[in-house]
């Protein structure tokens, strides 16, 4: 238990609001695709109940934005909704996201949902791609914003990379270039979706 407390408590920890994001260039001649956005705070307290304060989340979702600024797609929030939710009923969210997210007040498969916990079982975040819908913790091992834009290439179908830690899709998601091919691919399936 210490080992793992010193573990944490090095290596997970929250994205400081001093942290900036590069404005990136677009790569690709094509209109900016605007994708809708609706986040889920979740509150308790006990373990793993968000806590982020409804202020931090503009900041957070402006900063993965300007990541896929170079593949001309920009995120707008839709809304943001607390809502109070058990640490088992956060397990219930990893174990079986269909089944916590069928009473979720606010929850829209026309927009990407975003879900935001103090833990997440040692992940920075992952991707539910049949849900439209992402989980990023407030702790992680690199800058939450990164989580954020990584698993959003996840459901717009990019998989992770290999070898290349500069890359978005890298698995540490501490990088934030996107190839070519990962645009044209990302703009595809974002049209499908919300276009």
């Amino acid at each position: 238990m210490y080992l793992s407390g010193l573990y944490q408590y090095f290596f997970y920890q929250r994205t400081p609001s001093s942290v900036q994001q590069e404005s990136l260039e677009s790569l690709i001649d094509a209109e900016t695709l605007y994708i809708p956005l609706t986040v889920f705070i979740l509150r308790n307290d006990e373990s793993n109940g968000s806590k982020r304060k409804k202020e931090e989340i503009l900041p957070l979702v402006e900063k993965a934005s300007q990541i896929w600024e170079q593949a001309s797609v920009s995120f707008e929030m839709e809304a943001i909704y607390e809502i109070k939710k058990s640490d088992r009923d956060i397990a219930v969210l990893l174990d079986n996201p269909g089944l916590f997210t069928r009473d979720i007040e606010g929850f829209d498969f026309k927009t990407i949902n975003i879900f935001l916990a103090e833990n997440l079982k040692g992940l920075n975040g992952i991707a539910f791609s049949g849900l439209n819908s992402v989980a990023v913790a407030d702790y992680a091992t690199v800058y939450d914003f990164r989580v954020l834009a990584h698993e959003i290439g996840h459901i717009f179908g990019l998989e992770r990379v290999q070898g290349k830690k500069e890359r978005l899709m890298y698995q540490g998601a501490d990088g934030f270039l996107l190839s070519l091919p990962e645009i044209i691919k990302a703009r595809e399936s974002a049209e499908k979706m919300y276009y």
